[in-house]
């Protein structure tokens, strides 16, 4: 998986949500390891990367992870400090509504795109959420 790939994944999702913090973890371990982001004013990749390093974000401890694990499908909050299943990661970056959906490989899940408005809520709906979730399997699967 190049970046350049992910690149493109990441702009296709741009158009459908107009959200352009995106970024690819892979699941190890039980935490996440960030992999590659779009670097924006709001977030850059250095930043991104190494407040990951710092403050690991682990499955088991994080609720909305936890769902999307469990259920293999993705999940969205459209305000972070008023839902009960955000993490203290999503303040940490200034994340004010995400949407996080499962790479699914194998029928396994081995990582997460997550999209993340940062500076202004963005409710997710659910064709954004399903034209999201065609881009991302497609370009993992293909």
């Amino acid at each position: 998986m190049t970046c350049k790939n992910l690149d493109e994944l990441f702009a296709k999702i741009r158009t459908i949500t107009g959200v352009g913090d995106i970024g690819y973890h892979e699941i190890r371990d039980g935490r996440l390891n960030p992999v590659h982001k779009t670097n924006t004013d709001a977030l850059g990749v250095e930043k991104w990367k190494s407040t990951h390093a710092e403050r690991p974000v682990y499955i088991e401890k994080t609720p909305i992870l936890k769902e999307l694990l469990n259920t293999g499908k993705a999940s969205s909050i459209a305000n972070t400090k008023s839902d009960s299943r955000s993490d203290d990661a999503f303040f940490l970056f200034g994340i004010d509504s995400i949407l996080i959906i499962p790479v699914v490989q194998e029928e396994c899940i081995k990582g997460i795109i997550c999209i993340a408005s940062i500076g202004k809520l963005h409710e997710f709906s659910k064709e954004e959420i399903n034209e999201c979730t065609k881009a991302v399997n497609k370009h993992f699967n293909s």
